[in-house]
């Protein structure tokens, strides 16, 4: 099935002036309910047709490959980040000259909320490494850089795309979060793995693109292990 996901028209120029957007979409607030009941099997042909169906479709890859201009970048992982409320996070510091090596796609789960700062992409703000291993940031050097916070909620569920060098703070609920990197970041990365299952590889070789790879290697399943 195709997504039904709308986004606004301006969704690239915000991408880059902002450094994100997003979009409420209750047809996927639904199926991230669905993939929460079935315990989340991300790495399984269900899985597999999820992220087709919500992060590999034609309209989120031509983001993704304006994002990255001229250079290939691999989706590196997807995991769930629970809410996190009171600590501001980012992927990437360094802002400018970091430059444009990371890019999310957040599945917002119904019920959620985050707040989003505009133009946090584009300042190298001092950030300390956080319990999750990721960069976090202080309010008030993002308000003294004219960083401004969009606190956005989403009780049907929704999707965002956002920069990797931008500040967020998951307030309620959870992302199902999908990073992009370019090949220089993913030098030391860990591979997803997925089982040595028939058909399994031909189909993730069908998902990848000349622009856009895939970080997965492919191991004989555990015996009872089912796809």
């Amino acid at each position: 099935m195709a997504s039904t996901t709308v986004f606004p028209m301006s969704a690239e120029e915000s991408l880059f002036e902002d450094g994100f957007f997003y979009a409420r979409d209750a047809a996927l607030g639904e199926d991230i309910s669905e993939m929460q009941r079935r315990g989340f099997p991300y790495y399984s042909n269900y899985g597999l047709d999820f992220c087709q169906q919500y992060v590999l479709n034609e309209r989120i890859r031509t983001i993704v490959e304006t994002f990255f201009g001229d250079q290939t970048c691999t989706l590196a992982h997807w995991l769930r980040y629970r809410a996190y409320p009171g600590h501001i996070v980012c992927f990437r510091s360094g802002g400018p000259k970091a430059g444009r090596r990371r890019l999310l796609v957040h599945l917002l789960a119904k019920g959620t909320r985050v707040g989003y700062w505009s133009y946090s992409h584009k300042h190298a703000l001092p950030t300390l490494e956080g319990k999750r291993l990721l960069h976090e940031l202080a309010e008030r050097d993002l308000v003294q850089a004219g960083c401004t916070c969009n606190v956005e909620d989403f009780p049907d569920g929704g999707i965002a795309i956002l920069d990797g060098r931008v500040a967020f703070e998951i307030v309620s609920g959870y992302a199902i979060t999908f990073e992009f990197a370019t090949v220089d970041v993913l030098d030391k990365w860990t591979k997803m793995i997925l089982p040595k299952t028939p058909g399994l590889a031909e189909r993730v070789a069908g998902m990848q693109s000349s622009k856009i790879r895939i970080n997965f290697e492919f191991e004989d399943p555990v015996q009872g292990s089912t796809t």
